[in-house]
């Protein structure tokens, strides 16, 4: 089941978490949400969704359902319309920029997250945002606290954070594709006339690090991760031109060595670099996918709904004390006793 709302999934709500912009997503998500579902829609922080949510609740605006396999979905009711939210809110803006800050950053770090099922390594964080490792290490740990990341540490020593909040949602499968990798994105060199030198210099050393960045990463995937001096002059060439030297691309190599701490070997007038490291990372990101199995649907019969009656609550009550005397009759030798 899609989201409600159509295209404008494709946009985050604007650094807005109050009780007026939560009822506005949830009737967008068609009137339920998982704690999950408003966080990775929002790009807000889950802290302050769910102090939104505990406005609506204490206000008779939303309600939280329970289900038996412990899942907790938020929904309005039906047709009923809060007259505290009648003004007009501007919910939603469009997912620009690059920068570590912000919803439209966050947006397409969540969009990332939820794509590769709820667990993301640094090296994948790099891979997306084209950060350096000190500088992914830091925005990791930003995530996770706003996120609610939990960190695993592979058998290698390596640590990946789990995302399992935004993993439980209210409709099904996410539409979610993943977002293009840094080096898709790279900037290109601005003509010097635009810019002073020192600042086209730096533009382009960043886009030079970007691209070598691309090479790194798939050939690390394909195999082994080796990638030769020569090679990277060959494909960086290949993408910014016939301008590219063995010094410019052998800089971008070493910077991104030593982020990895990749080995360097000389070898028949040649540079060698290592990036073994990086596949691990993966690796360890796929190992912890496959064992967790994030990727979920609230399910099961609601136990409690905030929004029953006394009546409709008692028989809830009713309805799962039968059920579970059902269970007890047939478990192994209790059926058939009076």
């Amino acid at each position: 089941m899609a989201f409600a709302g159509g295209s404008d999934y494709q946009y985050v709500m604007a650094r807005d978490a109050s009780a007026e912009a939560v009822y506005g997503v949830l009737r967008l998500l068609g009137g339920e949400a998982t704690l999950g579902d408003l966080v990775a829609v929002t790009a807000v922080a889950r802290r302050d969704v769910e102090r939104a949510l505990e406005g609506l609740m204490a206000a008779g605006d939303a309600h939280v359902r329970v289900s038996a396999s412990g899942d907790v979905v938020y929904h309005v009711e039906g047709e009923a319309r809060s007259s505290r939210y009648r003004r007009p809110v501007t919910l939603f803006t469009p997912t620009t920029g690059d920068a570590p800050s912000g919803a439209p950053f966050d947006r397409k770090t969540v969009q990332l997250i939820r794509a590769r099922e709820g667990v993301l390594s640094v090296a994948e964080l790099v891979e997306h945002t084209g950060l350096r490792v000190a500088e992914a290490e830091r925005e990791m740990a930003r995530l996770a606290e706003r996120f609610g990341g939990v960190p695993h540490v592979s058998l290698d020593g390596h640590v990946v954070h789990a995302f399992p909040e935004l993993m439980v949602s209210a409709h099904g499968r996410f539409p979610d594709r993943e977002p293009r990798p840094a080096w898709v994105r790279a900037r290109a060199p601005v003509p010097s006339r635009a810019l002073l030198a020192g600042v086209l210099g730096e533009r382009r050393r960043d886009t030079l690090r970007r691209h070598a960045l691309g090479l790194v990463i798939q050939t690390a995937l394909a195999g082994k991760g080796v990638v030769s001096l020569a090679r990277a002059v060959a494909y960086l060439r290949g993408r910014e031109g016939r301008h590219v030297g063995s010094h410019a691309a052998g800089a971008a190599l070493r910077e991104l060595a030593a982020d990895f701490d990749a080995p360097v070997t000389e070898l028949g007038g040649d540079l060698f670099f290592g990036f073994r490291k990086v596949k691990r990372q993966f690796l360890a990101s796929q190992v912890v996918r496959r064992r967790l199995r994030l990727a979920r649907t609230a399910t099961g019969e609601a136990v409690f709904d905030s929004a029953d009656s006394p009546a409709r609550a008692g028989e809830r009550d009713l309805e799962a004390f039968d059920r579970e005397l059902k269970k007890n009759r047939d478990a192994p030798g209790v059926g058939g006793l009076a």
